[in-house]
């Protein structure tokens, strides 16, 4: 019975893991959760009565253990939503809790994953760090909805039994939760306006050479004049290329010039990305943080520099490594 029950759920699991990323915003409690989803589905496949339901069904059930973990934990947020901006001229203020922050997930899940016909967003917007951020702001049972209509693709019958309630009171929250998103994230063309390209290698290997080169100068001068830089655990955040420099020239400036960073290039929610590593005393570099980047008009628009483990962790199980050599001719 099992064989046959993997049989007919494994095609979903994929999907499964996005969609419970996007309702928790946390790449390193998903797998956990799927798993906890596959679980419960396979004690309870008596009540598939019909194999042609199973997407449906599965997604019915991995909501609802999103919502019940959901009831016991607090928002997670993207550093911008935190408040006003920081002065660059002091120092990142004190790490908060990791469960506070969304954090990224590695590109490799999107593989062998695409949009539903019938959803309202590509694949890549769909795992967007401003839309997940944007849902997080929702109530747990907007965002089941809207995630279930406009990026599952179910229907208002099937998303108003997922969530044992009316199709009335399903359409009513999806447009609660459809006018909330367009407050946050605002236009796509703002948020998502490579939605569909590829990844600009060159840009990233232009922005991964300068920090190999140990050019600050340079770093700065790829950096968009009204790029947001966040860096969670801290609550630091900052607005534009003069307050980023400013931070950079205090911060980060005697490690550049000393030669320190190694870097990788990486994609992460269809962005890309780089892992940051530090050159120690064993000649090994160690991995320390990911920055998923944004670009725009040849330019780096966003940076997420995320330095909590719980961030990582992801990521190291799709293979990347904690070290590195220090020899930059090997990178």
């Amino acid at each position: 019975m099992r064989s046959t029950f993997e049989q007919l759920v494994e095609p979903y699991r994929v999907r499964l893991r996005l969609h419970c990323y996007r309702m928790l915003g946390s790449s390193s409690d998903t797998e956990d959760v799927v798993q906890e989803s596959l679980t419960r589905a396979f004690r309870s496949r008596h009540t598939l009565e019909d194999d042609a339901m199973v997407r449906p069904w599965l997604y019915r059930i991995a909501t609802n253990v999103c919502l019940d973990e959901l009831k016991a934990r607090s928002r997670r947020a993207r550093g911008p939503e935190l408040g006003l901006e920081s002065d660059p001229d002091t120092p990142p203020a004190t790490a908060t809790a990791e469960g506070e922050w969304i954090e990224p997930m590695p590109s490799t899940w999107l593989e062998g994953a695409s949009a539903d016909p019938a959803s309202a967003y590509t694949i890549k917007e769909s795992v967007a760090l401003a839309f997940i951020a944007a849902l997080q702001v929702l109530t747990p049972s907007q965002r089941a909805v809207v995630l279930l209509r406009e990026v599952v693709g179910l229907t208002a019958d099937e998303t108003a039994v997922a969530l044992e309630i009316s199709v009335s009171a399903a359409n009513s929250t999806l447009h609660r939760a459809r006018e909330a998103l367009e407050t946050r994230v605002g236009p796509r063309s703002r948020w998502s306006p490579d939605a569909t390209a590829p990844v600009d290698r060159a840009l990233l290997e232009r922005y991964v050479r300068v920090w190999e080169s140990s050019d600050l100068d340079s770093i700065i001068a790829l950096l968009h004049h009204d790029i947001v830089l966040s860096m969670p655990p801290s609550p630091t955040w900052l607005r534009g290329r003069d307050a980023v420099a400013r931070f950079f020239a205090h911060r980060v400036r005697d490690a550049v010039a000393s030669r320190l960073f190694r870097t990788l290039e990486l994609e992460a929610n269809g962005r890309p990305a780089v892992g940051y590593y530090r050159l120690q005393n064993d000649g090994q570099a160690h991995f320390f943080a990911i920055q998923v980047l944004e670009f725009e008009e040849g330019t780096v628009r966003t940076i997420d520099h995320f330095m909590a483990p719980s961030a990582h962790r992801a990521f190291f199980q799709a293979g990347l490594p904690r070290t590195i050599t220090g020899d930059r001719s090997t990178i």
